[in-house]
């Protein structure tokens, strides 16, 4: 029910109908009482006032009948005309008003004659119209005859009083019955008016929280920017999948993929196009998707699809296909229009997996297998893979704890400058050794550190041991030489690199000049405003930049334009076959070309043999690297093969014009 109709079930007109019958069940009663009054209670009053008025006259007139028995013929009538009199006198001593008005004897001439005006006695007003009139016989017990009628005329005030006073307490019982059922009315009806209005309130913020408990339950289920539901609902979902498919005996198929280059289109056009292409690929994908499937945004550029019941790969591979299909038409975004492809990895339950986090893990290796392939593709989870899996897992797990020990080393690699045949700086490369003596490239577990997030905490490591070795090399004697190192693309990501480094070199009360950085061509793809800063203030401040296996990558005139680099190593897959392969050869002079053209430095790394040696002269390379020259050494074996040996070589003022120059 939605909230409109939750409030109108309220409505106000179940009050006004209660209270209009509590009105007219009040009227009504009130309207039978005033009827039962007037029809019955009244003349029932004035009856028993006046069989009152009556009685008490019938015992007053037995008085006077006393004085009768007593009388001859020739009786004297002035005691019965006094205590005719004395009862005129009976009044109310409240009000002093009289019970009687008058009083008549009629008295029977046969029994007494006598004079008629002494006999009949008329007292007070015997003509007043509603006076209670009673008349009551007197007789001679003697002979029983009839002697006298005595008239007694009440005053009607007392029996209009006493019913006066029965309408007053009945009135003013009915006015205050009515006041009562007013004032019981007002309160009932305020009572419910505000219990309505609580109820509407209580309706109100119900339907209020209920709409905000929707809201916030469709947050947490479901993407906001997609509609997809999010990895929490895939999580929750993913199990009952599970448990479907086990029951059936049948397959289940996770869909791991995201967007191929999806940084590179935000960083061109912006987050809004990212966000409008997310969309649109949401909507594509669902498209394709089966209805009884699960399609997820798993987070940032992925998406993540639960495929139940698949009873074989061959419709893993057909839906697969339709995905990558999906992507081939161009995507309209607000200002352009896009290219987009997508890398899909696949794990197959339960051959791969039998819980849904080893499942995502699996398909997200696939992933990046498909990565590796050429993008645009999927690649099936396999045994390969988890063998990968297994010793990336054990990688990111021991170098974790030999960083946290200290079971990292440095070697550092000679570079000689070919002009003065001398050693003129250093690169510092990285080295795991294992008690076992198994050797781990430095390839391998950079890469997985990169991937598991634990490279900066190496990078920092890697620059606090290069700088700490130069001032060890500096107490033991030895003039040093500029020391470089590796960065990766992930150390840029972090707005505290720059202040880290510079940093460092401060605690070691060291000189920028004293370290070189070396960054891959990936940085140059992802050279932000950010990015650019950072190198521009450690080129400013004498840190000598250079590009590592240069040529190998996206390699772009406008990247190095746009970057402060002070030089370039050329990548030793094209020196090695310089010699023999003309394509490598003219290669490097390409390359040697571009940078003297910008003023850098250019390194040639991997030379191994004097051929080696005099092709890159011969192009006019500055510096060489390589086994030629001498393999990464320990520090104390590289300080004594040569920082040692520029000690020898220049003596006096040519140690202290070296030392400058360092």
């Amino acid at each position: 029910m939605s909230k409109k109709e939750l409030l109108r079930s309220f409505s106000p007109g179940l009050d006004f109908k209660s209270s209009l019958l509590f009105l007219v069940v009040g009227v009504v009663i009130v309207g039978i009482t005033l009827w039962n009054w007037h029809d019955d209670i009244r003349p029932r009053l004035i009856n028993e006032a006046q069989a009152n008025a009556r009685v008490l006259a019938a015992s007053h007139a037995s008085a006077i009948e006393a004085q009768f028995q007593n009388l001859g013929a020739s009786a004297d009538f002035s005691l019965i005309h006094n205590s005719i009199n004395e009862m005129l006198l009976i009044s109310d001593p409240s009000t002093e008003e009289n019970y009687y008005l008058g009083i008549s004897l009629e008295v029977d001439y046969d029994v007494f004659p006598a004079d008629y005006d002494t006999i009949n006695i008329n007292v007070g007003n015997t003509g007043c119209q509603h006076c209670i009139v009673s008349e009551n016989p007197i007789f001679i017990r003697r002979s029983g005859e009839l002697a006298a009628i005595l008239k007694v005329y009440a005053n009607p005030i007392f029996y209009q009083r006493l019913a006066e006073d029965i309408v007053d307490d009945i009135a003013l019982m009915l006015t205050g019955f009515i006041l009562v059922l007013v004032l019981a009315w007002l309160s009932s009806n305020r009572l419910l008016h505000n219990l309505r209005e609580r109820e509407r309130k209580l309706v109100y913020e119900i339907s209020e929280r209920k709409i905000v408990e929707a809201r916030l339950q469709q947050i947490a289920a479901y993407d906001q920017l997609t509609n997809l539901p999010n990895r929490y609902l895939l999580q929750s979902d993913f199990t009952r999948k599970l448990e479907e498919t086990s029951r059936n005996d049948k397959m289940l198929a996770t869909l791991f993929f995201d967007l191929d280059h999806f940084k590179e289109i935000n960083d061109m056009y912006g987050h809004e196009a990212g966000d409008a292409l997310l969309e649109e690929v949401a909507a594509r994908i669902a498209d394709v998707t089966r209805n009884y499937d699960l399609l997820a945004r798993f987070g940032g550029d992925e998406f993540v699809m639960i495929m139940g019941n698949v009873e074989n790969r061959a419709d893993v591979i057909y839906v697969a296909e339709k995905i990558i299909a999906s992507f081939k038409p161009l995507f309209d975004l607000p200002d352009a229009q896009v290219q987009v492809t997508t890398s899909i990895g696949i794990s197959i339950f339960p051959e791969d997996g039998s819980d849904p986090s080893e499942l995502l893990k699996n398909a997200d290796l696939a992933m990046y297998r498909a990565k590796s392939e050429g993008r645009n593709c999927y690649q099936f989870f396999n045994a390969e893979m988890n063998l990968e899996l297994q010793f990336s897992q054990w990688v990111e797990t021991n170098l974790r704890e030999a960083l946290d020990q200290q079971r990292l080393e440095l070697h550092y690699q000679p570079q000689l400058n070919l002009d003065s045949r001398r050693v003129s700086s250093c690169e510092a490369l990285i080295r795991w050794p294992q008690e076992s003596g198994q050797k781990v490239s430095p390839a391998d577990f950079i890469r997985i550190a990169e991937r598991s997030g634990l490279i900066n905490d190496i990078s920092l490591w890697v620059v606090n041991e290069a700088c700490r070795q130069i001032c060890e090399w500096r107490e033991q004697g030895y003039r040093t030489v500029r020391v470089d190192i590796n960065l990766s693309s992930k150390d840029f990501a972090d707005k505290g690199v720059l202040y880290k480094f510079l940093q460092i070199l401060r605690k070691y009360n060291l000189r920028p000049q004293d370290i070189g950085i070396e960054i891959t061509e990936n940085i140059l793809l992802e050279s932000t405003e950010q990015v650019i800063k950072a190198l521009t203030v450690l080129h400013n401040a004498g840190v000598h930049v250079s590009i590592d296996d240069f040529g190998t990558g996206f390699s772009s005139l406008n990247y190095i334009k746009q970057l402060p680099l002070s030089g370039i190593k050329i990548d030793q897959s094209f020196v090695h076959e310089a010699p023999s392969n003309k394509d490598d050869l003219i290669i490097m002079q390409a390359i040697t070309l571009v940078g003297h053209g910008f003023g850098l430095d250019v390194v040639a790394e991997g030379v191994e043999t004097e051929w080696h040696e005099s092709v890159c002269k011969g192009i006019g390379c500055n510096t060489i690297q390589g086994l030629h020259v001498s393999d990464a050494l320990p520090a104390d074996e590289f300080a004594s093969s040569y920082l040692n040996q520029l000690q020898l070589i220049d003596t006096g003022g040519a140690d202290q014009e070296s030392q400058s120059d360092s």
